[in-house]
């Protein structure tokens, strides 16, 4: 159902999607390279094992998009990136597509992504759908800057940050269908910001985000994620407090997954373990409650391998502040398989969850949210979960898969 019309201009009477896939995108997350930028970093994602996941995520987006499209009403033109970069997730979802653009299969970077947004602006789509990361947005903004066209991401990639993209691959779809169904009168967008980092950087712990600009996004509080926010300096105090509480709560001869973030560092650290900022690590403790790290910075297959025994086992988090992800942002080395594991073994208690006051204050009453890839666990997770908020101090707060609407 492919249309190669190389060029093609909507007319006013069009509802038009535009598509693009960054098919590297978030692939260097499950296997702790911290980012995907750079054709050393997929090489080596790649023969870590990294399996490629923007498209099945585009996939995912275009399949609730028409499921979501109103019933008898002619359904959108779609102008699509070749190949990899958008065709193919059109196909896979059995939606009808023109092909814009030409690319090096196989080989595409950021500056396809900038001439095919680029394109599809000046045909005039009504919405930019895009499949990436926190890289892709600012190619995104790029290629569309100073055009107005509004836009939406789809998240893919390891970070995503940024203001610009859904909850998930599922709500991305959800809310493309409901801007693109009401008349352009009635569409309502909002500017919010890209985000992103040096990568090199944020491999050696530093995390401070940059702005590179807004883009013009389908105004959905609920469906569309807040921009991460950094963890205030003021917080030491309250951080060395929670990391006090769960050092002196953690059991001998269990094992425990730390995630990454400045609260799961204060806890290793007061174990006389080091961790990296970034890392998801292993520990366990031995009799006399001496911790050792059985893996660091380790990739997903290794933290599956090792919580595949019977011991007691659990999972420390930290949300990531301002959007609530306890999965599936920054942390996909902790996979749907872990998880399920631990909830299968020990139960929820095994998710133990760390969050200043101010964290869960800046939330606002969002629920805490996550997005594992796997509906089954994420709905396991979801309803309430206990936090540790200080020394001794714990609260209950709501969770809810990325994709699902706030009820």
């Amino acid at each position: 159902m492919i249309d190669r019309g190389e060029g093609v201009r909507s007319t006013a009477a069009d509802v038009t999607l535009g598509l693009v896939v960054n098919p590297i995108a978030g692939i260097g997350g499950a296997v702790g390279l911290h980012g995907s930028d750079g054709a050393e970093t997929v090489r080596l994602a790649l023969a870590l094992g990294a399996v490629p996941q923007a498209e099945d995520r585009a996939v995912a987006a275009l399949a609730r998009f028409g499921a979501r499209w109103p019933h008898g009403r002619m359904p959108p033109i779609i102008l699509a990136g070749p190949a990899e970069m958008g065709e193919a997730a059109a196909g896979r979802a059995g939606l009808a597509a023109r092909v814009v653009g030409t690319i090096a299969a196989g080989r595409t970077t950021a500056d396809d992504t900038r001439r095919i947004v680029a394109t599809l602006a000046a045909a005039g789509v009504d919405l930019v759908l895009f499949a990436g990361g926190d890289g892709t947005a600012r190619d995104v903004a790029a290629g569309c800057a100073g055009t107005g066209v509004a836009v939406l991401g789809i998240p893919a990639g390891v970070k995503v940050q940024s203001a610009v993209f859904a909850t998930s691959a599922a709500t991305a779809g959800e809310v493309a269908a409901a801007f693109l169904a009401v008349p352009p009168d009635r569409r309502r967008v909002q500017d919010r910001e890209v985000v992103d980092l040096d990568e090199d950087a944020y491999r050696r712990g530093d995390v401070a985000g940059r702005i590179f600009g807004e883009l013009p996004v389908p105004a959905d509080e609920r469906r569309v994620q807040a921009r991460k926010e950094p963890t205030p300096s003021g917080e030491a105090a309250a951080i060395a407090a929670i990391a006090a509480d769960l050092a002196g709560s953690l059991a001998p001869s269990a094992r425990y997954v730390l995630g990454p973030g400045s609260t799961m560092r204060a806890l290793a650290e007061g174990l006389g373990v080091p961790k990296g900022l970034l890392a998801v690590d292993v520990i366990e403790l031995d009799a006399e409650r001496r911790c050792r790290v059985v893996a660091a910075d380790a990739r997903a297959v290794v933290v599956d391998a090792l919580m595949a025994d019977d011991r007691p086992m659990a999972i420390i988090v930290a949300p990531i502040g301002g959007q609530g992800f306890l999965f599936g942002r920054g942390n996909q080395q902790i996979g749907a398989g872990a998880i399920a594991r631990v909830l299968s073994t020990v139960g929820r208690d095994g998710i133990v969850v760390a969050a200043t006051p101010a964290k869960l204050a800046a939330l606002g009453g969002r629920p805490l949210l996550v997005d594992t890839g796997d509906p089954a666990v994420d709905l396991a997770l979801a309803g309430h979960i206990r936090v540790v908020t200080g020394f001794r101090e714990r609260t209950v707060y709501r969770t809810r898969p990325a994709w699902e609407g706030l009820r």
